[in-house]
């Protein structure tokens, strides 16, 4: 009798748990319901392949997304060598007459970009990509490493009519926000469309310095934030309402060793208090590199661009 009672009670406690877990999945799937999908104008392009799974936590309506991350089968179950070499089915090559390697000139530097799509102009958008400490233009332009994610970006580009750049520049400092300024300034004036700066790492100091750049921040229409830290003066621009909104999507890992989520989540809570144009998606029990690897890019640009 004393085994038929245990067994009932811990048969009880274990429905009531499961109760509660679907409970809480559910309704985090049911707030995540509300954010707004844009369903263009970037075209599908695997989509199943790299779409969020069901959030583990969602609030403002959507525009703020905690969703699972698993190394098991983010890293290791699509990765054919993990970390360095993703799947086929994760890669789209482009043509070899859609990519070029060239330089742009700065101040009497060369430095060196690749670049895809509408390069010379007639482009729809623009999204140029910089790398963090110790990166190079490459990372941007790698098809095979970071789970296929900026061989993804590429053919999204380039497949809606875009333009795509993955630059070298000279620091994070002053020659560098000059570097990209002027790489910016010379897509703009050959037509380049939406220019959107995606900033990963280090080289979100240079996003930031961009937006801070009244010439500059005009030029852009969006910024992307891959793993990287707040900044005080943008949020006092935010405030002051005197610049101009640049729409910007934070992705962050939850575990990230390198900059604390909790520092980009107080930074987005309060732009969202202003009603500034403002996502975050955060990559449960994520690092520092999750974001690049797991951000889906065509949700985030096809948001920016409908906020500019």
């Amino acid at each position: 009798m004393k085994l038929r009672i245990a067994f009932f009670v811990i048969s009880s406690l274990f429905v009531l748990a499961s109760c509660q877990t679907s409970d809480t999945l559910s309704s985090a799937a049911s707030q995540a319901a509300e954010r707004k999908q844009i369903s263009g104008p970037l075209a599908p392009h695997k989509d199943p392949l790299f779409a969020y799974r069901t959030p583990m936590e969602s609030r403002d309506g959507g525009d703020y997304l905690r969703v699972p991350y698993d190394e098991q089968r983010d890293i290791n179950g699509r990765d054919e060598m993990p970390v360095r070499k993703a799947k086929s089915q994760y890669i789209s090559r482009l043509a070899k007459s859609e990519i070029r390697d060239f330089t742009y000139s700065v101040d009497g530097r060369n430095l060196a970009v690749y670049g895809a799509g509408k390069l010379d102009g007639a482009a729809r958008l623009s999204v140029v990509y910089l790398h963090g400490k110790d990166g190079t233009r490459e990372w941007g332009f790698d098809d095979e490493r970071f789970g296929g994610n900026f061989s993804r970006l590429k053919t999204l580009v380039v497949k809606n009519d875009g333009a795509y750049y993955s630059p070298d520049f000279t620091d994070f400092d002053e020659a560098g926000l000059a570097d990209i300024s002027a790489l910016v300034s010379q897509i703009t004036q050959k037509g380049g469309g939406k220019v959107i700066v995606a900033c990963g790492s280090m080289g979100v100091q240079i996003c930031w310095s961009l937006a801070k750049d009244a010439s500059a921040r005009k030029q852009i229409s969006g910024m992307v934030i891959l793993g990287g830290f707040p900044d005080s003066n943008y949020l006092r621009a935010a405030y002051s309402g005197a610049a101009k909104p640049v729409p910007l999507y934070i992705a962050h890992g939850y575990r990230d060793p390198v900059y604390d989520v909790a520092a980009l989540e107080d930074f987005y809570s309060a732009l969202k208090a202003k009603d500034y144009p403002v996502r975050m998606t955060v990559f449960d029990t994520g690092n520092h590199g999750t974001p690049v690897r797991m951000i889906d890019w065509r949700q985030a640009l096809n948001w920016i661009m409908s906020k500019s």
